[in-house]
């Protein structure tokens, strides 16, 4: 199975463990995690920064990969604000996918579609229905 791992630079160590849990059995879409572009390009305004034709491409291979997945984990150790996550998930809804939030989720509305898992043991089960 395809699978888009979703969260914070914060939680990059979570995201790691999963990923080499998941990736015996799974395919991981997306390494997005390598480079943390809000550190790494030095402009002097946020204007500045989003007109970096770097940031079309994140979103683009972001959006392709999210496409082409088959399921998205929302990594969220801890209830917490998200940004670009909160828009990935966004986008794997739109697009029919399911979502897992494995975690703690913040209450919002806009998280009823996910499914839900506070612990691995919930996690792989979750998974499980999933497998073909």
């Amino acid at each position: 199975m395809k699978i888009y791992l979703a969260s914070s630079f914060r939680f990059v160590k979570d995201v790691l463990a999963l990923q080499d849990w998941l990736q015996s059995k799974h395919e991981i879409v997306c390494e997005w995690w390598h480079t943390d572009y809000k550190l790494e390009l030095k402009a002097e305004n946020v204007n500045e920064w989003f007109a970096n034709p770097i940031i079309k491409v994140i979103y683009q291979r972001s959006l392709q990969a999210i496409r082409e997945c088959d399921l998205l984990i929302f990594v969220t150790p801890e209830a917490t604000k998200f940004n670009g996550a909160n828009v990935e998930v966004g986008m794997a809804l739109a697009l029919g996918k399911p979502v897992i939030a494995y975690g703690h989720l913040e209450k919002s509305g806009m998280y009823e579609p996910l499914i839900r898992c506070s612990t691995f043991d919930e996690l792989t089960l979750a998974l499980r229905e999933f497998e073909i």
